[in-house]
């Protein structure tokens, strides 16, 4: 496949194969020469290099969202390949604000939860943005958000029942991903899960956050589990 795409188009475009960042996330992709998106859940902001075409000069089909800050709607254009970073930093900087500045959407208190069980994984490998977990602690992982997802609708009342699918949803979401996003995704998205849960009360914390089950995901998350140990009985 990468025989068919000019080197200088690999060249340019080699520095984004491991490239980390807090903001994005890049994917594999068949259809695209660059796949690239915000790592917030919520967020449909992204940022393709769709394909190349040499005129006078090489130029790489860019598609993006959002276009600028003057709008949330995509852009889709040609730029001269050595314009490639610079456009793309522009977008990376764009989702920098996005997270810094407050508004009236902002939950404090979520953002608290998520930050506080987040810091308590100590992610220091540096591939954390790139490598996947390891197949025993996806199986460890997808077990325990099984049995949330089977288990959270007993909890639902009229007064949270929003809220309810809204978590299961993202179980869901996380279960679906587990083999194919890297491991700091996976426990931002954990992470955020977590957040949920606790907001929604005591109940919850002790049923699907208990400090047990916390402390085993923590550990199958950081270190190979043994013999396929179920940490969660």
């Amino acid at each position: 496949m990468k025989k068919k795409i000019p080197f200088v188009v690999l060249e340019t475009l080699e520095k984004y194969v491991n490239l980390e960042g807090d903001q994005f996330n890049i994917l594999p992709s068949k259809n695209f020469l660059l796949k690239i998106i915000d790592n917030d859940l919520e967020s449909d902001f992204y940022f393709n290099v769709e394909e190349f075409k040499i005129e006078k000069e090489l130029k790489l089909l860019i598609d993006l969202k959002p276009r600028n800050k003057s709008t949330t709607n995509n852009s889709r254009t040609w730029i001269e390949i050595n314009k490639l970073d610079s456009v793309f930093y522009s977008w990376v900087n764009l989702l920098k604000d996005y997270g810094e500045i407050n508004s009236f959407y902002d939950d404090p208190i979520l953002k608290s939860f998520e930050d506080d069980y987040y810091s308590e994984f100590e992610i220091i490998e540096e591939d954390a943005d790139i490598k996947p977990l390891k197949p025993t602690q996806i199986v460890l992982l997808d077990k325990y958000l099984e049995d949330v997802e089977n288990s959270i609708e007993n909890f639902a009342t009229d007064n949270n029942i929003v809220e309810i699918q809204e978590i299961k949803k993202d179980v869901i979401n996380l279960r679906e991903n587990l083999t194919s996003k890297p491991k700091a995704w996976i426990i931002r998205s954990l992470s955020k899960i977590w957040a949920k849960l606790t907001k929604q009360g005591t109940k919850f914390l002790k049923e699907f956050v208990s400090e047990t089950r916390k402390q085993a995901i923590k550990q199958g998350v950081k270190f190979m589990v043994e013999q396929g140990t179920d940490l969660l009985n």
